[in-house]
């Protein structure tokens, strides 16, 4: 996949809400486009345990990624990048 998503991730779900093949997951799960900011499991201050350089805890793009790029555009923290 093209797209990563880093721990950037501030699990705001605007990515979900625009991607037009519902490729964005959250813990693996398909989200259901609804835009919930309700994170079971979050540390305060909206932050997952994760170690540095690892995917995002909150998010995961899957293969059905057409690389339109709709996802980094919206992402409010930058957390959305190009891998080649």
């Amino acid at each position: 996949m093209p797209y990563r998503i880093t721990n950037a991730c501030i699990a705001c779900g605007d990515c979900t809400v625009v991607c037009p093949r519902q490729a964005i997951t959250e813990d693996g799960r398909p989200h259901d486009g609804g835009g919930s900011n309700s994170w079971e499991g979050v540390a305060p201050g909206g932050v997952r345990n994760s170690s540095p350089g690892s995917p995002a805890a909150f998010f995961r793009i899957t293969a059905d990624c057409d690389a339109c790029g709709c996802c980094r555009e919206v992402c409010p923290a930058g957390a959305i990048i190009w891998e080649d």
